[in-house]
């Protein structure tokens, strides 16, 4: 922004790029004018459920086998054959994805250390072992973002407890949350027209 001799952004993040924001408007929040969030759990509420919610704990314990040295081998067998049944082939029974987009993440993925790069993210992680780290107190500057937040949230995601907006208005007061029945992880690829519905509303007021 700096570089472009802007004072201030809209950020929109999804996944491990919410993680990202969520990080970078608690650090520096005279930047972030709003915020645009994408199932991307608050720091400090998915923390508590980590420490609280065994079921939130059973739905990121894949994280431990994303850690391992050589788990981007066996990502990457079989013509990405895991990824792709996690990742794309949900997509294509939905109708949001094609064959033709799957190609592309697969070409993608298998670009040289592509794949241990975007794992590294989770190897790097301080919440790993949960037994260990998600009772310590999370390491933001600040409890509470005060910017405009949007958060566009599908109830049917399977890597986060519908739990983690519980209580969210403590650390987020400005904050507006549209919940979506039936659409998993990502709501901006499930309901992309709802999805620009909600973000043009909340980028006019």
């Amino acid at each position: 922004m700096e570089a472009f001799d802007e004072k201030e952004c809209v950020l929109v993040a999804h996944d491990w790029g919410g993680a990202v924001a969520w990080t970078f408007a608690y650090t520096y929040p005279q930047y972030v004018k709003k915020l645009v969030m994408f199932d991307a759990p608050h720091p400090y509420t998915f923390i508590r459920e980590l420490a609280e919610n065994p079921a939130q704990r059973e739905a990121s314990s894949y994280m431990s086998f994303f850690q391992q040295p050589n788990s981007q081998d066996e990502l990457l067998a079989n013509n990405s054959e895991k990824l792709r049944k996690m990742l794309t082939e949900p997509g294509i029974k939905k109708g949001y994805l094609t064959k033709e987009e799957e190609a592309k993440y697969v070409e993608a993925w298998n670009q040289p250390n592509a794949m241990k790069s975007m794992l590294n993210y989770y190897r790097a992680s301080s919440l790993y072992p949960f037994e260990e780290r998600v009772h310590k107190p999370v390491a933001l500057p600040h409890k509470v973002f005060q910017s405009p937040t949007l958060i566009v949230w599908g109830n049917a995601d399977e890597a986060f407890e519908n739990s983690n907006l519980d209580g969210i208005e403590e650390y987020v007061p400005n904050v507006t949350i549209h919940r979506l029945d039936v659409v998993g992880h990502a709501p901006q690829h499930e309901q992309p027209e709802k999805v620009n519905g909600f973000m043009r509303d909340f980028l006019n007021k």
